[in-house]
């Protein structure tokens, strides 16, 4: 059997409206779906998989102290949210990755199921307590009412969940070039 398209990609998916969907029980079928259709069937597969692999950094998330409106929590759902959203846009062939000319997102081999594990966690850690940081030092208080800050701090957290998720094609290549 050859392999079609690029190692470690998932082609097909950007340039298709046909999934695979599974009825359980083992029965697995393809199927036209209309573009909306596509959205939400990627959607729910970026949001598990964003989900699982990141599952230290998210626990750490909820264990951080609460200081007001703006904390870990609110810049963790904006990362959190943006790497799947744009995730599912790089999947579906919406969006093109950054630094790779392939289109689609990154298969679930094992060895790329392995490369999650540190990529989703240092970059979803950079997004929230980066921006955190990031929006206590514009205003400099605790930002319980620094709303500067708070801004701020979610549009830092959404720019490093947004190259985090246009990123991971790009560092899945190199993943397999030295690992094999």
């Amino acid at each position: 059997m050859t392999r079609r398209g690029t190692p470690g990609r998932e082609n097909a998916a950007a340039r298709s409206t046909e999934r695979q969907i599974w009825y359980g029980y083992g029965q697995l079928t393809r199927v036209e779906k209309s573009r909306f259709g596509v959205f939400l069937h990627d959607t729910t597969r970026l949001f598990a998989e964003v989900s699982v692999f990141s599952l230290p950094v998210l626990f750490s998330v909820m264990e951080y102290p609460a200081t007001g409106w703006f904390d870990a929590k609110a810049t963790g759902i904006v990362a959190w949210l943006t790497a799947v959203l744009v995730g599912t846009l790089v999947r579906g062939g919406f969006i093109r990755p950054l630094a790779t000319t392939t289109p689609g997102w990154v298969t679930l081999s094992p060895s790329l199921l392995l490369a999650r594990v540190p990529y989703f966690n240092a970059g979803l850690a950079l997004a929230i307590f980066g921006g955190l940081h990031v929006g206590q030092s514009v205003t400099g208080l605790t930002l319980a009412n620094g709303a500067a800050g708070a801004v701020t701090g979610l549009a830092w957290a959404a720019g490093v969940a947004t190259l985090l998720s246009l990123c991971f094609p790009w560092f899945a290549e190199r993943w397999l070039s030295v690992i094999g």
